[in-house]
């Protein structure tokens, strides 16, 4: 059992340190990355913690880095930026407290842009008194931050693990270590352990159960339609990003944008978000690597892929989980948007059965394990019946 640590000395409340076998319908069509165009377009210009999430988000796009680094990253950087928004108070420009805290998490995690992060932080406007203040209040909230997570527990390291030997146990690719099997260990930002809503089992190995939805994978693979096919290649990549949770958070921007949120509110709701993903991310692991369960292709070679299998047991749903629990804190905060932002988890989920890489029962557990995930987060945080003005 993982004890809560308190995310920060600040008050949680401003999140601060604190089935259908048819494709989905999506009442919008998911929303495109465009790689080239520019962080400083007007709209981004107005609120600097969009800027930054741009910024980061551009990184992953130059930078290799597994998924379960990417969330991470995420997580620290929208924390850093709620806290120093929380820190800037009278005299302290929050703008400039933002960029501050932002770049001292992203030189961290990208130590070749520190120069460019530098810049992007830029001079104090003549008229603004607090920008030194602020940058100075922000990279001393990101020291902090990086400090927590020096200490989280996270690592790829396979030392110890023990991979079972069984008819239904997954089988690591030859040659090829597990992918973070202890994930499960590092210490999460509101979960009382990885294993809080850890998923009954799933259906035994053989049964008629498991050999129904084993049964469905090889359906759609044999009969895989363009519109199947193109669901499994967008979320492989979603809005053309390597880390998927950089499309969560260009997502989430949009809205920030659509809505109009300031930039105290705009962090707030990032923070959640890509913590609450994180924590799902860990549960889920924990989960995998509690059930070894075997892949669809481990289990019926005559299934094709459709896109990349990741080097990890199938149950639950790694997608599935993290993309839940992102839009359903999206579609809290956004509720006019939820059936739109629920609706792009639910096809991010479908989209791996498609692909020929997990049954439907990962889908339906990750799915409910992200959900679940953020729901019990907002109940850790103070300020949650405070909704943005949307």
């Amino acid at each position: 059992m993982f004890r809560r640590v308190p995310i920060t000395t600040v008050a949680l409340g401003a999140i601060v340190l604190a089935g259908c076998s048819e494709p989905v319908s999506v009442s919008r069509a998911p929303l495109q990355a465009d790689a080239t165009k520019s962080v400083e377009t007007s709209a981004v210009r107005e609120n600097r913690t969009v800027q930054w999430n741009a910024i980061a988000r551009a990184q992953t796009l130059t930078h290799a880095m597994s998924q379960q680094a990417g969330v991470r990253m995420f997580a620290y950087l929208s924390l850093a930026q709620a806290n120093a928004a929380a820190a800037a108070d009278d005299g302290v420009s929050v703008s400039a407290a933002i960029a501050g805290a932002s770049a001292a998490v992203l030189a961290s995690f990208f130590p070749d842009q520190v120069a460019y992060f530098d810049a992007q932080v830029g001079q104090a406007p003549d008229d603004d008194e607090g920008f030194a203040a602020g940058v100075a209040r922000g990279r001393s909230v990101g020291a902090d931050v990086l400090a927590r997570a020096a200490t989280d527990g996270f690592t790829s390291s396979t030392a110890g693990v023990v991979i079972p030997v069984c008819p239904g146990c997954w089988v690591s690719a030859p040659g090829v270590a597990p992918l973070f099997p202890r994930l499960g260990e590092m210490r999460p930002f509101f979960l009382s352990s990885a294993s809080q809503f850890r998923p009954g089992a799933p259906p035994a190995f053989g049964s008629a159960e498991y050999l129904a939805a084993l049964a469905e994978v090889r359906h759609f693979t044999d009969t895989r339609t363009h519109e199947q096919d193109s669901i499994a290649k967008f979320w492989a990549r979603p809005g053309g990003f390597p880390v998927v949770q950089s499309y969560a958070n260009q997502v989430a921007s949009d809205e920030i944008t659509k809505f109009g949120l300031t930039e105290r509110k705009a962090a707030r709701v990032l923070a959640l978000m890509n913590m609450v993903a994180m924590d799902a991310f860990i549960a889920s692991h924990d989960a995998k690597y509690t059930y070894w369960l075997i892949r669809p292709t481990q289990a019926d070679p005559g299934i094709v892929l459709d896109i990349g299998l990741p080097n990890h047991p199938s149950y639950p749903s790694n997608h599935a989980s993290v993309t839940g629990a992102s839009m359903a804190v999206l579609a809290h905060f956004f509720h006019r948007d939820a059936a739109y932002l629920n609706g792009l988890a639910d096809q991010a989920g479908i989209s791996r059965i498609y692909g020929g890489i997990h049954y439907r029962f990962d889908m339906d557990a990750g799915l409910a394990l992200g959900r679940q995930v953020a729901r019990y987060a907002r109940t850790q945080d103070e300020d949650e019946k405070e909704d943005p003005d949307n």
